[in-house]
């Protein structure tokens, strides 16, 4: 047999046995892990409006900075006496959840009227204390079905003429 060959063969033999033992090292530093899938299903939240948030019917003289306050209670702040009749009411919305599992409640895409700017907005979800929820949001706990009051702080732009001026804001409600 020619000396090349025996050299290639042997030389082949020694790095398919190289190899090998290379790969059977690996294998036996190598760490496996099971990894758990955890998953838990939960009710989709679903929001439905009881009660528009509502500041009834105010003087169209309504002023640059005066300010309405209507509280989660119902509750009325009206230092300018601009609230001429009509109702006067928080939003009432009933929040339907998967029990017992943190939410984020938010008002956002607030759309003033003319005359007025919506803004600092607080509710109560559950019977539970007034809480910011406009900005950064309320963070609770749900329950499987809730009554959200949002109240709200108008304030004048001295720009409000007699008729209807309506505005609107979303909320937002999602798991965390």
């Amino acid at each position: 047999m020619n000396s090349r060959v025996l050299t290639a063969k042997i030389l082949g033999r020694v790095l398919a046995g190289a190899l090998f033992v290379l790969g059977a090292a690996q294998q036996a530093s190598a760490d496996v892990e099971n990894v758990p899938a955890e998953v838990e299903f939960v009710v989709p939240v679903s929001i439905a409006v009881n009660n528009a948030l509502q500041f009834g019917l105010l003087d169209a003289a309504f002023a640059d900075g005066e300010t309405i306050v209507i509280a989660t209670n119902d509750g009325v702040t009206d230092a300018g006496s601009n609230v001429l009749g009509g109702a006067q009411a928080a939003a009432d919305l009933t929040i339907t959840a998967s029990a017992g599992f943190a939410i984020l409640i938010l008002v956002d895409t607030i759309v003033n009227g003319t005359g007025y700017a919506l803004d600092t907005f607080f509710c109560s979800y559950d019977n539970g204390t007034d809480t910011a929820c406009d900005g950064v949001g309320q963070t609770t706990t749900s329950v499987a079905s809730g009554v959200l009051e949002v109240g709200a702080t108008m304030t004048g732009d001295g720009n409000a003429v007699a008729g209807n001026a309506d505005g609107s804001f979303n909320i937002t409600i999602n798991y965390l």
